[in-house]
């Protein structure tokens, strides 16, 4: 497939990817919970005569070109995030305090305009393709409940890739790298237990609060004493609850957060370590601690082969200088890394920035919005991935 044919067939179908992506937009769901999503995305690939199959709430497409060849995977998720969208658009969310703040609605348009061009198009590329729309990524890891399902097998799945927006790029550029490109995440549940007592006499009680503050404190000190400058780690707490009243001594606080990192052997040494903080700082203060560590998603290795061909591709398709190399990962996470142990595979990012219009709000962010121009990038991406997966004539 020549480089013309590829950008042909991604003009054919970019306003058809854009109200596809604006109807997407408006019914963000959470979780596993993405019935209205399912059905838009079926009733799509129903009227593009695509087959398909349903696990719950997932759609695994599948398109077979008749001819024998590898059979390619490519990722798109499903699911939004508990956020009222800010933007005052047309085709804002309708589903009140749910919004496609992570770019999963251009995802989902990608994806479904790969089946779009490929079920016209059979005779453009060789074996076959599967598609799979995952719900939960954002919350509870839904890849791992597809590959249960064995979305990869019947076909067996040889390679699989996914990408993913970014707005701190611009469109038109390209990022990945080899090796660990995205996180492991962990989530900390921490209890800490004192005694109350009345806020005049500090004496008669055990204040969680404070005995909380310095726990949080502390722990911070594990990143800044215990983890090598070199490498890279996070832990950040979002919540902390305790407390009935102003002038009672807090007897119990609970507090949550995330530990973050790329490297398998510093996620257990920092598990253990965060454990032990807590315990003796809480021992000191005269408190008791309950430490609960759930293991989540596990870091996204790319493997190297396919990301070079992923840092080809863009090269071939929009310039050397649209191809950039990661030289750090990002401490965000993704369960992609599921599928990634299982198949060879790459993750990527695509520019969702305007450049006119640079800063844009980030992902995860209420007012988040990226421009539609990266559903061709993508699209274009995935069809060049496809083309480098065909046999040799």
């Amino acid at each position: 497939m020549e480089k013309s044919a590829i950008f042909e067939r991604t003009r054919s179908v970019e306003p058809w990817m854009i109200k596809t992506r604006r109807a997407l937009h408006q019914i963000p769901e959470l979780g596993t919970q993405v019935f209205q999503t399912q059905e838009l995305i079926t009733d799509e690939l129903d009227a593009m005569g695509v087959s398909y199959e349903t696990f719950a709430t997932s759609v695994v497409a599948f398109i077979d070109s008749g001819k024998p060849g590898p059979c390619a995977g490519f990722r798109a998720e499903m699911d939004a995030l508990p956020l009222e969208e800010a933007a005052n658009v047309a085709f804002r969310s309708k589903n009140a305090g749910r919004m496609h703040a992570c770019g999963h609605d251009a995802h989902m348009a990608i994806a479904l305009g790969l089946a779009k061009v490929l079920i016209e198009n059979r005779d453009m590329f060789s074996g076959c393709v599967k598609i799979f729309f995952q719900p939960a990524e954002e919350t509870e890891g839904g890849a791992d409940m597809m590959i249960s399902e064995g979305c990869l097998e019947n076909p067996y799945v040889d390679k699989i890739f996914a990408l993913h927006v970014n707005p701190a790029i611009p469109v038109g550029m390209v990022e990945t790298k080899p090796g660990a490109i995205n996180a492991s995440t962990d989530d900390l549940l921490i209890r800490i237990h004192g005694r109350s007592g009345h806020g005049a006499h500090p004496e008669g009680g055990f204040d969680a609060i404070v005995c909380a503050a310095s726990v949080i404190s502390t722990l911070q000190t594990i990143i800044s004493r215990n983890v090598a400058p070199t490498q890279s780690a996070v832990i950040h707490f979002g919540t902390i609850q305790g407390g009935v009243a102003p002038n009672v001594i807090c007897d119990d606080v609970t507090i949550t957060g995330t530990l973050r990192t790329t490297d398998q052997s510093l996620r257990g040494y920092i598990m253990k370590r965060s454990a032990g903080v807590c315990h003796g700082v809480c021992s000191a203060m005269n408190c008791m601690d309950d430490v609960d560590i759930k293991s989540d998603y596990r870091a996204v290795i790319n493997h190297e082969d396919e990301a070079e061909m992923v840092l080809d591709v863009a090269r071939e398709l929009f310039g050397k200088h649209a191809a950039h190399t990661m030289s750090l990962s990002s401490m965000g996470a993704d369960d992609f890394g599921c599928f990634i142990e299982n198949r060879p595979g790459a993750y990527f990012n695509i520019g969702c920035a305007n450049p006119r219009r640079i800063p844009f709000p980030p992902l995860h962010n209420r007012g988040f919005m990226l421009d539609e121009d990266c559903l061709g990038v993508g699209l274009a991406m995935y069809l060049g991935l496809l083309n480098r997966l065909q046999p040799n004539e």
